[in-house]
């Protein structure tokens, strides 16, 4: 059986379909579903994304609005939660896998009520995005963290049901991180993030946005963390970023992950991936008579191992391998 149990929703399959182009309409969340997904996670709401497009509206329209604009700029920021919610409510009825609702946030206000609202319109989870880009010299990365962990608070307290934050890993202690924020309560941790990545185009002389989509040699770092923190918490953990193939998945279930999000596998060969990922587990959990991932998640993390020092290692060894 390659069930699993994350963020305390029982998954057919530890492989979840991530938020992305993918998961913004019925269609592919059906076929999702049809090719094996444990889970589907709906395409992030952008904070940032609706407050430019909101604000673009309101001066578009100024001499329309006069003194209302912040009314205004309300209603077309509800429109986005509507779409969303119509969207969330559509998934439920057609799916039969829990589908987790999933927001980018930069800051909580709002955002918080909007969570709920999801959380009532039958969403299975919440997955929050949040990573500070810290350009302000003035600000300590001491700050940054407790910034981070306050938000994991608040949105713990005000969120009831399944709660998963998405994180990046560039931080001054990440261990302490995620073992702070394990301590507020939440029920999943998704190593990691993958950031937007700027770029030039030197033929035009402008910034310009490369393709969003990851490697098969991207993992090492979901890997190690994975294997480092996931016998530490009582967070579920979940590899994201260059997870291609059903060998990878198997890497990250062995070194403490619940479950796996993948997109760009799917962008690249289609939905039919998801099955040969299943396949690839299933297979080499009979090859090493396992009945059921619960018999082998995490059997390599730190904890776990009489070496487990090695996952601390960030300088090559002969040794290792051999």
């Amino acid at each position: 059986m390659i069930s699993t149990e994350y963020m305390g929703l029982k998954l057919k399959s530890p492989v979840i379909v991530s938020s992305g182009p993918l998961t913004q309409n019925i269609v592919s969340l059906k076929k999702a579903e049809e090719a094996g997904a444990g889970a589907v996670v709906l395409k992030s709401i952008f904070e940032e994304q609706i407050n430019s497009d909101v604000q673009k509206e309101v001066e578009s329209n100024e001499a329309y609005i006069g003194h209302s604009s912040a009314d205004y700029a309300a209603f077309s920021r509800d429109r986005y939660i509507d779409r969303y919610m119509k969207l969330l409510t559509e998934a439920k009825k057609n799916l039969s896998i829990p589908v987790i609702a999933s927001v980018s946030a930069n800051s909580m206000d709002t955002w918080i009520d909007y969570c709920s609202r999801f959380v009532k319109c039958g969403a299975d989870g919440i997955e929050l995005n949040y990573y500070p880009i810290s350009s302000d010299a003035s600000v300590s990365g001491a700050e940054v963290d407790k910034r981070f962990i306050a938000f994991v608070e608040k949105a713990r307290k005000a969120i009831d049901g399944p709660l998963s934050i998405k994180m990046g890993y560039k931080y001054s202690s990440l261990a302490s991180l995620i073992a702070s924020i394990d301590k507020a309560g939440i029920d999943g941790i998704v190593l990691f993030n993958r950031f937007f990545r700027p770029d030039i185009d030197i033929e035009k002389i402008e910034m310009a946005a490369p393709a969003p989509v990851s490697s098969a040699a991207e993992y090492g770092e979901e890997l190690r963390w994975i294997g480092l923190m996931s016998g530490e918490i009582k967070a579920d953990m979940c590899g994201n970023t260059g997870i291609h193939d059903g060998e990878t998945a198997v890497k990250m279930l062995l070194s403490g992950a619940k479950a796996v999000e993948i997109c760009t596998a799917i962008i690249k060969k289609g939905f039919g991936v998801i099955s040969e990922m299943n396949s690839f587990i299933e297979e080499w959990m009979k090859r090493h008579g396992y009945e059921s991932t619960s018999d082998f998640i995490g059997l390599l993390s730190q904890e776990h191992m009489a070496d487990g020092w090695k996952w601390e290692r960030t300088q090559f060894l002969k040794t290792i391998g051999q």
